[in-house]
C-alpha cells in the first residue's frame, strides 16, 4: 500500500522534520562512511541499524540527479541535517535557505509525502526475526522495493507544467526526494477534553503496533532540461494512479521476498503480498492497539469510580499511561516497543524463528507471467465494471500491476505490455467477451465496455418502444371512477392534489410503460391505489417489486396481488414459476437502485410476454450499486406524457420542514455550470439547510469517542421514543446510520439501556448470529429484544389443525422476541402478527450460524421508503460515508422532525488530513459545519456508457424534440401568437404536398394555356366595347343603311 499527503511550505519545516524524524536527534555521522571513533573495529551493529530501519532520521532517495540537486542546494554526499529538511520543507535550497527559483509559481505544497507499507507479515517477519541479518535481510528488501516504487512514480509525476496556471505543455524533469523509515504505527484516540469540550484525534501515550512503513516526501520541484524550475504533476495522483503505486510497490515486493527464498503469496483480496509462516492470526493480534488502549484505560476509570467522559483531556492522558503502564511487566518508556512486542508474543503461545527457506525460486517464462496476470487483472476488472460503466483507462495499468504479485515482476516494463494486453484482448463480462471504448473526457483517458454500451442502448430502445405502446392504458373513465372510489381527498393541499391526481391520469394512461417521478413523502403509494383498483376491476394480476424486501412489501399498502423482491422475481420468472400474463401489470418501486442491466432484464421479459409496467422512484435518491443510472436513461426516452412528475411532499406537515427536506434533494445537474460549480451550488444548499436546523434545535455535532457519540445517541433515541409514547404516536421513532457497523453499535447501546431499565427480560439465551455480508457475533435473546431479519421469513401461527403458516417480515424487517424453545422462537412483527420461527429457517446454510441482527436502527439504504414521526439521522463516524442522495433519504423519513446527530472527531480528522501536514490553522466549528455540508452536499451522478461513446438512444431525438415543440409553443405565446397555426395550417395542406412532380407541370402547363386564352378574350371584349358606338352615332345611323352589329356573348364560360 501506498499513501500519499501534501506537505505545506508556510513556515513549519521544522514541525515536518520532527514528525518525519519522530522527535530523533540527527545522526551525528554517516554510518556507511564514517567510522566509530571510540571503536578499532566496526562491528556493524550501527550500519545494521541504518538498513534495519532503528536509524529512522532520513535519507536521500538513491541516484538523485544532478540537475534537481544543484536546484535544491542538495549535497548527496552526506545525509541531511535537521536544518537543511527544513529549508526544503519550507521551498527554501537546503544550502543557503534562499527561496527556490521560479519564483512566479506559488508554491504553497513544499512536497508530497507518499508512505509505503507491506502487509503486517513483513513487519513481523522482520521484527521477530531469530538473527539481526534476517531482519537486515526484510529491511533490506523492504527498502529495495520502495525504491523502485518511487522512481515509478517520480517518472509519473515529475512533469513541469508550463504556462500560466499550468495550463501549457508537460516537459520532463527530474526530482528528487527523502525517505524516513519507521517500525511503529502509533495508535491515536478520540479524546474529548470533559464534557462537551472540544474532541481531537491524538497520539496516546502507549506502545505502538508493530508497522514497517517508509515516508518519502518528494519535494515540488522539477528541473527541466531548459533550466526551468516548476512544480510536479499533482493531477497525475488519482484515486487510481495512487492505488497503482501501491500495487506496483507490492509487486517489486514479492519479486525480491520470492528471490530470497522465502514462500509469499497474495491476500484474500489478491492486492498485497503476505509472508505465509506468518499467522493471521498474529497479525490479527498486532493490529489493536488502539482499541485495547481505550479499552483498558475506560476500565481502569471504572474500577475507580471515575466518568471517562466527563474528564479532561489531560485527566485522560494520565490515565491512559498509568493503565498501560501496569498492564505489562515490561513498563513502556516511549523506546522500547520491541520488548513489549516480544513479551506479547510470549503471551500469545507465537515463537517465530525464521522465513527464510531453500526451496528453488519457480520462475515463469515472460509469455506465461504475461498470460496469468492478464487472467487475473481481467477477472478485477470485470468486478470494477460490475459497479460503473465508466473508469479511468490507468486502471488497465493497476490490475496489471495486482496481476504481477502473484506472477512475478521483472520490470515496471511488465505493467505497460500486461495493460496493453487487456487492451488489445478485452475482457469476459457475465461469460460474454468485450472490447473497450475509449475517450478523453476531462483531460483524462476514460474506458468503458462494449457491453455495457450494449446494455444501455438496449435499455433505452425497450423502454422507448414500451412507453409509445397504447397496449395496457386505462380509460379516462375508469380511472375516474377508481379515483371516485377511492375515497382519497385531493382538496387538503388544492396544489399538491391536482398535481398527484394529474400523475395519477398520466401513469394510468401510459401505455406499456410509465415512470412516476415523485420525491419523497410525494404520494406516490396513494396515488398509485386507484390505479391498482382500477387494474383489478378490468381483470388484471397486479405484482409489485423493488430491489429490497421491505420496499417491494410496501407496495401490498397500494393493493398489489403479489409482491417480490426483484432479485428472486427475475429468478422465478426465468426458471418459468412466475408468469406475467399479457394485460398484467408489473409495479417497480424505488427504480433508482435499479441499475440498468437489472432493467434490462424486465424489459426483454416484457417484450416476450406482454405485461405493461410501472416505474416508481426519484434519481435524487439512493442510487443504484451496479454501473449505470437507469432514470437517466428513462428521462432521455420517454415521451413527456410517460413520465409524469410529483414535486411536492405532503410527508412533512410544516412548510419550513418540508422546505429543509427540499433542500437537500439537488434539482440534478445544471449543464451551464463546470462540476466545481455544481459542487459549490449543492454544498451551499445543504449548507443552509443545516443553519434552518441549528435554529430549530434539531442539529448537533457530538463530541468524544466513536463509544461516546454511540451512547449519546442511543439515550437520546430512548428520550424521544419515550415522549413519543406517551403522547399517543402511532409512527414513533426511526434511526438510520450510514454503515452496517454503526448500524449495530448504535442497535446493541439501544438494547444495553433497555436491559438496564427492565424493559428486556432477564433470563437470556445467546445464539451464534451472523449477518448478510459474513460478521459473526454473539446475539443474546431476551423476551423484549428487537431483532433485525436478513431474509423473507415465515412464522407458525395458531396450534394443532389450526396451524398455518404465514409471512413474518423481509430482509430490514424488525421484529420483536417473545419466547423461544428447542425447536425456534417466538417473534412477532411492528403489525402484530405472532408465530414461531424454526432455528433451522435462520440458520446460515454456510456456518448454521442464526441470520438475525441486533434491532433499533437500520441503514439509509433499507430507511428509504418508510415514514415515522420522527426520524434521527445518526453519522456516528462523521460524514465521510454519505453523499447527497443517502443525506436527502436519512432528512425525509419525518412527518414532523428530522434530527441530525454527526461525530465531530471522525470530521476534524478530516479536515486535518485534507490539509497539507504542518497546515497550521486551526480547525474552527465554521470548518466543521461547512465539512459536513459539502459530504451531505455532495452529488456524483453515476456515468454512462453512452455518453463516453457519443452515442445516442434510439428515442431520445423524441424527446429533444419535444421540448423544443414546447419552446416553440412558450415563444409563440409569450409573441400574442397562435401556438400551432403553422402545424394546423401543415396538416391542411397536406393533400396538396401529396401531389407529385409531374402532376404539378401538367396543371401549371393547362393554367397557363386557360390564362392565355382568357387574357385573349378580355383583350377582344375591350376592343368590342371601344368600337362600340355611342348613342348620337346610333341616332344619326338610323337614316343610314342599318349595320350588322357585332354579337357580345352573354354567357358565363369565361367567368364575366
Amino acid at each position: 500500500m501506498i499513501t500519499y499527503r501534501k506537505l505545506s511550505a508556510d513556515g513549519a519545516g521544522k514541525l515536518i522534520v520532527a514528525y518525519l524524524r519522530e522527535h530523533q536527534l540527527a545522526p551525528e555521522t554517516d554510518v556507511r562512511t564514517e567510522p566509530d571513533a571510540a571503536r578499532d573495529v566496526e562491528a556493524g551493529d550501527r550500519l545494521n541499524n541504518y538498513y534495519t530501519g532503528k536509524d529512522g532520521r532520513g535519507a536521500w532517495g538513491p541516484n538523485i540527479p544532478a540537475r534537481i540537486a544543484d536546484a535544491l542546494g542538495i549535497d548527496v554526499t552526506r545525509p541531511p541535517t535537521d536544518e537543511e529538511l527544513a529549508r526544503l520543507f519550507e521551498c527554501r535550497r537546503a544550502s543557503d535557505g534562499e527561496k527556490w527559483d521560479g519564483k512566479h509559481a506559488n508554491r504553497t505544497i513544499s512536497a508530497i509525502d507518499f508512505t509505503a507499507s507491506p502487509d503486517k507479515s513483513v513487519t513481523l517477519a522482520a521484527e521477530f526475526a531469530a538473527t539481526k541479518a534476517e531482519q537486515a535481510l526484510i529491511w533490506h528488501i523492504i527498502q529495495r522495493a520502495n525504491d523502485q516504487a518511487m522512481h515509478f512514480i517520480a517518472d509519473e509525476i515529475g512533469q513541469a507544467r508550463r504556462g500560466k496556471g499550468g495550463l501549457g505543455d508537460l516537459q520532463k524533469g527530474e526530482v528528487a526526494w527523502v525517505s524516513f523509515r519507521h517500525y511503529t504505527a502509533r495508535p491515536a484516540m478520540h479524546i474529548q477534553d470533559g464534557a462537551g469540550g472540544a474532541t481531537a484525534s491524538v497520539e496516546i501515550p502507549v506502545p505502538g503496533d508493530p508497522q514497517a512503513h517508509i515516508h518519502n516526501p518528494v519535494f515540488n520541484a522539477v528541473a527541466a532540461e531548459d533550466g526551468h524550475l516548476g512544480s510536479l504533476d499533482s493531477a497525475r495522483i488519482t484515486r487510481v494512479t495512487s492505488h497503482l503505486f501501491g500495487a506496483y510497490f507490492q509487486a517489486v515486493l514479492a519479486e525480491l521476498l520470492r528471490e530470497s527464498g522465502i514462500r509469499v503469496r497474495p491476500d484474500e483480496r489478491g492486492k498485497a503480498i503476505v509472508i505465509e509462516d506468518i499467522p493471521r492470526s498474529v497479525c490479527e493480534a498486532f493490529s489493536k492497539r488502539s482499541k485495547q488502549a481505550e479499552k483498558q484505560a475506560k476500565a481502569f476509570v471504572a474500577r475507580q469510580g471515575g466518568n471517562w467522559n466527563t474528564m479532561s483531556a489531560d485527566q485522560k492522558f494520565k490515565v491512559l499511561h498509568q493503565a498501560n503502564l501496569a498492564y505489562r511487566s515490561k513498563k513502556y518508556n516511549g523506546t522500547n516497543d520491541r520488548e513489549i512486542w516480544r513479551e506479547e508474543a510470549e503471551a500469545l503461545g507465537w515463537r517465530h524463528a525464521t522465513v527464510l527457506t531453500d526451496e528453488p525460486l519457480s520462475v515463469l517464462d515472460d509469455a506465461e507471467r504475461y498470460e496469468r496476470a492478464y487472467q487475473i487483472a481481467a477477472r478485477l476488472l470485470e468486478e470494477e465494471f460490475r459497479t460503473a460503466a465508466v473508469l479511468d483507462r490507468d486502471v488497465f495499468r493497476l490490475h496489471a500491476a495486482h496481476g504481477l504479485i502473484e506472477t512475478g515482476i521483472k520490470s515496471v516494463e511488465d505493467v505497460r505490455i500486461v495493460a496493453e494486453i487487456i487492451a488489445e484482448r478485452g475482457i469476459t463480462v457475465d461469460g460474454t467477451p468485450t472490447m473497450f471504448i475509449e475517450q478523453a473526457r476531462d483531460g483524462r483517458m476514460r474506458v468503458t465496455t462494449q457491453a455495457q454500451l450494449a446494455v444501455e442502448k438496449e435499455m433505452g430502445e425497450l423502454a422507448g418502444f414500451a412507453a409509445r405502446n397504447p397496449e395496457g392504458a386505462l380509460s379516462a373513465e375508469a380511472i375516474a371512477k377508481a379515483v371516485r372510489e377511492s375515497g382519497l381527498d385531493f382538496t387538503r393541499d388544492a396544489d399538491h392534489g391536482r398535481t398527484q391526481l394529474a400523475a395519477i391520469y398520466a401513469l394510468g394512461q401510459a401505455g406499456g410503460l410509465g415512470f412516476l417521478v415523485g420525491v419523497a413523502g410525494a404520494g406516490k403509494t396513494a396515488a398509485l391505489s386507484p390505479l391498482v383498483a382500477a387494474w383489478k376491476e378490468d381483470g388484471r394480476q397486479v405484482v409489485g417489486t423493488a430491489l429490497a424486501w421491505r420496499q417491494a412489501d410496501a407496495l401490498k399498502d397500494a393493493g398489489a396481488d403479489r409482491t417480490v423482491a426483484l432479485s428472486p422475481l427475475l429468478r422465478e420468472i426465468e426458471a418459468g414459476r412466475l408468469t406475467l400474463a399479457r394485460g398484467s401489470v408489473l409495479v417497480v418501486d424505488e427504480v433508482s437502485q435499479i441499475a440498468p442491466g437489472q432493467l434490462l432484464r424486465l424489459l426483454r421479459f416484457q417484450k416476450e410476454m406482454g405485461f405493461s409496467m410501472r416505474l416508481l422512484g426519484d434519481r435524487e435518491q439512493a442510487q443504484a450499486i451496479e454501473a449505470g443510472d437507469s432514470v437517466e436513461i428513462l428521462l432521455r426516452v420517454l415521451p413527456r406524457e410517460a413520465r409524469p412528475e410529483i414535486l411536492t411532499t405532503i410527508r412533512q406537515k410544516t412548510e419550513r420542514a418540508r422546505q429543509i427536506a427540499g433542500m437537500f434533494r439537488s434539482d440534478g445537474r445544471d449543464l451551464t455550470l463546470n462540476e466545481q460549480e455544481q459542487r459549490d451550488k449543492d454544498t451551499a444548499r445543504a449548507r443552509q439547510a443545516i443553519d434552518m436546523k441549528r435554529a430549530d434545535g434539531t442539529f448537533a455535532v457530538i463530541g468524544g469517542d466513536h463509544a461516546q457519540v454511540v451512547a449519546d445517541t442511543a439515550d437520546f433515541y430512548l428520550r424521544r421514543r419515550d415522549m413519543l409514547v406517551a403522547s399517543g404516536s402511532m409512527r414513533g421513532i426511526t434511526m438510520s446510520a450510514p454503515t452496517n457497523e454503526d448500524v449495530m453499535a448504535l442497535s446493541v447501546a439501544v438494547r444495553e439501556r433497555l436491559r438496564a431499565r427492565g424493559e428486556i427480560g432477564t433470563e437470556e439465551i445467546v445464539r451464534a448470529g451472523i449477518d448478510q455480508r459474513g460478521e459473526v457475533y454473539d446475539l443474546p435473546l431476551s423476551v423484549g429484544d428487537r431483532v433485525r431479519l436478513f431474509s423473507q421469513t415465515r412464522c407458525k401461527t395458531g396450534t394443532g389443525r389450526q396451524t398455518r403458516w404465514r409471512e413474518l417480515g423481509s430482509n430490514g424487517d424488525f421484529v420483536d422476541v417473545r419466547g423461544w424453545s428447542d425447536e425456534g422462537v417466538f417473534l412477532r412483527n411492528l403489525k402484530g402478527r405472532e408465530g414461531l420461527v424454526p432455528w433451522d429457517s435462520l440458520a446460515d446454510p454456510d456456518t448454521g450460524r442464526t441470520k438475525l441482527g441486533f434491532g433499533h436502527a437500520m441503514t439509509i439504504d433499507a430507511a428509504q421508503g418508510i415514514t415515522s414521526d420522527e426520524h434521527i439521522n445518526a453519522m456516528p463516524r462523521g460524514t465521510m460515508s454519505v453523499s447527497g442522495f443517502t443525506t436527502y433519504v436519512a432528512e425525509s423519513r419525518h412527518a414532523h422532525i428530522a434530527w441530525t446527530r454527526v461525530a465531530e472527531a471522525p470530521v476534524r480528522e478530516a479536515i486535518t488530513f485534507g490539509r497539507p501536514l504542518g497546515d497550521k490553522t486551526p480547525v474552527t466549528y465554521e470548518d466543521i459545519l461547512n465539512r459536513v455540508a459539502s459530504d451531505m452536499g455532495k452529488h456524483d451522478y453515476k456515468d454512462l456508457a453512452i455518453d463516453l461513446a457519443g452515442a445516442t438512444l434510439r428515442h431520445e431525438q423524441d424527446t429533444t424534440r419535444w421540448i423544443r415543440q414546447n419552446h416553440e409553443i412558450e415563444a409563440a405565446k409569450q409573441d400574442g401568437r397562435a401556438p400551432g397555426a403553422a402545424a394546423r395550417s401543415h396538416v391542411a395542406t397536406r393533400g396538396l404536398r401529396e401531389i407529385g412532380a409531374t402532376q404539378w407541370d401538367d396543371i401549371s402547363r393547362t393554367l397557363r394555356k386557360s390564362a392565355y386564352a382568357l387574357q385573349n378574350q378580355a383583350e377582344a371584349a375591350v376592343r368590342v366595347v371601344r368600337d362600340f358606338p355611342s348613342q348620337s352615332e346610333l341616332k344619326m345611323g338610323k337614316s343610314r343603311a342599318p349595320a350588322r352589329a357585332p354579337r357580345v356573348q352573354h354567357d358565363n364560360d369565361l367567368g364575366l
